[in-house]
């Protein structure tokens, strides 16, 4: 990107966001089961968010194209900051007793819906920016970055809810507010946009379907990379646990180290190896999907807590190919006035695989633990085939 104030700017909000889920991740559980909710409905939640997301992300995406890149971050930004505003708020009351468990329920779905309803437009927006303002030859280095930046937030999230979790239960999600507002601020100074795509009374190109024969290869394998990345999430600290037989203080330990190692190499893989090697769309692709088989491959041949961080290394390594690869791919395909709707449309079809992901993995694991792992290699080997396989692929630049 030419202007590094609008890159730096972009980077910030997309951090702040990645590290506010991760903080969301870590706090609502244990707050929600003090409140008296069950495992259950703290799903539901997610799940809520998650459906309606699925179907704000395409449709901020085809708004950007109209009202311009930077009115639509803003609008998801705050209402970003607003969801966990709210959710923060909800959270100290239940605490309390201040709300009835089943009203804080009703409101901590309530604040999650806001985020699905408006912070859905920062991240294809942000895409779209980029894809905007960048050379062909340069898309997929500009599309990591966003990755890598939405990756940073969540291998840092972790670290500050947990110092800012001695103040109280809400103040990461309170953190997490200021973050968004002071990023919101320096896209509103920095993001500089000349008018929308498209222009206004010109003729807008027809919308985008899913079966689109240009796109929906890169959408099928998003889907697949959402669905095994949430797959192992849901079941890795249960499998460690029964795997290596550890005690629940040990279980959060080794859980930890093995989400930091997929976090960090995904990470190190779009900021180092994509940035240098610059590598295309159709590499990133192929490449990510054989590297995440093998660590699969790896992670069900080995036996032992070392074994199993090289394993969850390899597979973080290869999530960082795929999801830009996914996202540039997609943008290489479509014409410069479809660049909003197509990144909303890649983001929507991953929640796809978040939805029916962990359900599938959860109810492989209760077959046998090390099922989900051998579900989420045969997708990777299915995709690497579809890889090989795909005119649309075959056909993306370099």
């Amino acid at each position: 990107m030419g202007d590094r104030g609008a890159f730096y700017a972009l980077f910030l909000a997309m951090t702040s966001v990645g590290l506010g889920q991760a903080i969301l991740f870590a706090t609502l559980p244990p707050a929600a089961r003090d409140i008296g909710l069950s495992p259950f409905q703290v799903s539901i939640i997610f799940v809520a968010s998650a459906t309606i997301w699925m179907f704000m992300s395409p449709y901020w995406g085809r708004r950007s194209d109209v009202l311009g890149r930077r009115p639509v971050i803003l609008i998801g930004m705050f209402g970003y900051a607003a969801s966990m505003l709210l959710l923060g708020g909800v959270i100290e009351l239940g605490l309390r007793g201040t709300l009835p468990g089943l009203l804080a329920y009703g409101m901590m779905i309530a604040s999650r819906c806001v985020f699905a309803l408006f912070g859905s437009g920062a991240p294809p927006a942000s895409q779209a920016y980029v894809a905007d303002r960048t050379a062909i030859e340069d898309r997929t280095s500009g599309v990591s970055m966003l990755n890598a930046a939405f990756g940073l937030g969540q291998t840092l999230g972790p670290a500050a809810g947990a110092g800012f979790a001695a103040f109280s239960v809400a103040a990461p999600l309170y953190f997490s507010v200021a973050l968004a507002l002071v990023s919101a601020v320096v896209i509103a100074l920095y993001l500089a946009e000349d008018g929308p795509p498209v222009p206004h009374g010109s003729e807008r190109p027809r919308s985008i379907r899913f079966y689109d024969t240009r796109v929906w290869p890169f959408f099928f394998l998003a889907a697949c990379l959402q669905a095994v990345r949430a797959t192992t999430t849901i079941t890795l600290a249960f499998f460690l646990q029964d795997a290596l037989q550890l005690d629940a203080q040990e279980t959060v330990r080794a859980a930890g180290f093995g989400f930091v190692a997929l976090a960090v190499a995904g990470v190190l893989t779009q900021l180092l190896i994509i940035q240098r090697m610059r590598l295309g769309s159709r590499a990133m692709l192929r490449g990510g999907l054989l590297v995440t088989l093998a660590g699969f491959a790896l992670f069900i041949a080995v036996g032992d807590m070392v074994g199993y961080l090289a394993a969850l290394a390899l597979i973080g390594a290869g999530f960082g190919l795929i999801r830009p690869g996914t996202a540039s791919g997609a943008s290489l395909s479509v014409s410069a006035e479809e660049q909003g709707e197509v990144a909303g449309m890649t983001s929507s079809v991953g929640v796809v695989g978040n939805i029916f992901g962990p359900m599938l993995g959860s109810a492989l694991y209760e077959l046998t633990p090390m099922a989900p792992y051998w579900l989420n290699a045969g997708l990777m080997a299915l995709g690497l085939v579809f890889a090989y396989s795909s005119d649309a692929v075959r056909r993306v630049r370099a």
